[in-house]
């Protein structure tokens, strides 16, 4: 435990240092913001369900991009193979890593409750429904971290990687509109895809099914991330 607390601060600390940090946490509250305002402006009600849906779509982008440093920054440093060098394990660097990237985007995804006080300030939203897509919000931006981490543990470069987390976000997003064109598949790729879970949360449905899906796939994600770290421990 005391080796995933002090990979998590470590990495803590160099993102609230990092310009990356701010630039993205400001594009992000950025479009947010805007997807909360068009939602108001045109609907004319005190609702958030659209803005949710299209602010989860914005999060595929935003953190694949924000993991992209997570592993592949100290693989072509070579402060890797210092830090596999002490006594730490390979899961403990990754849970470590995984952690506190999830810490960062929790405060971001938290700067947007803003918009919910707003719409309770103005009208009387149903915040079962707003409480639940921000469930969902968190739980789809687990996921998506799962896939960055796998991405940043393959390649040494970040851009490399950031372009591959994009690409496994993306895929695993569509992956309920790719059914609608293989019926034979369909079942499949709905039973897979992210999309059908987190749209559930957006109509205001909270399934235990739904949460344990999500935390199954971060799991995978985690064990393969931390398959690809430990084979280079052997290299």
């Amino acid at each position: 435990m005391n080796n995933i607390f002090a990979i998590f601060t470590r990495e803590i600390k160099s993102f609230y240092v990092s310009p990356l940090y701010y630039i993205l946490g400001f594009i992000y509250l950025a479009l947010t913001g805007y997807f909360f305002t068009v939602e108001i402006y045109y609907s004319r009600l005190a609702v958030m369900e659209n803005s949710i849906y299209n602010i989860g779509f914005f999060t595929i982008l935003f953190l694949s991009i924000l993991c992209m440093k997570l592993i592949a920054e100290e693989r072509s440093t070579g402060t890797f193979e210092l830090i596999m060098t002490s006594p730490i394990t390979s899961l403990q660097y990754v849970i470590g890593k995984y952690l506190s990237v999830l810490l960062v985007y929790t405060s971001l995804l938290a700067m947007t409750l803003i918009y919910p006080i707003l719409l309770m300030s103005f009208g009387k939203p149903d915040i079962g429904i707003i409480l639940s897509g921000y469930l969902g919000l968190f739980l789809l931006g687990a996921a998506i971290l799962g896939l960055g981490l796998i991405a940043t543990s393959i390649s040494k470069s970040q851009l490399v990687a950031a372009i591959l987390g994009v690409s496994m976000a993306l895929f695993a997003y569509i992956l309920n509109w790719l059914s609608e064109m293989f019926n034979n598949a369909r079942g499949f790729l709905n039973a897979v895809s992210i999309t059908t879970y987190f749209s559930d949360f957006t109509r205001g449905l909270i399934d235990v099914q739904n949460i344990l899906f999500f935390v199954i796939w971060i799991i995978v994600c985690i064990a393969i991330a931390t398959m690809f770290v430990e084979s280079y421990k052997w290299q």
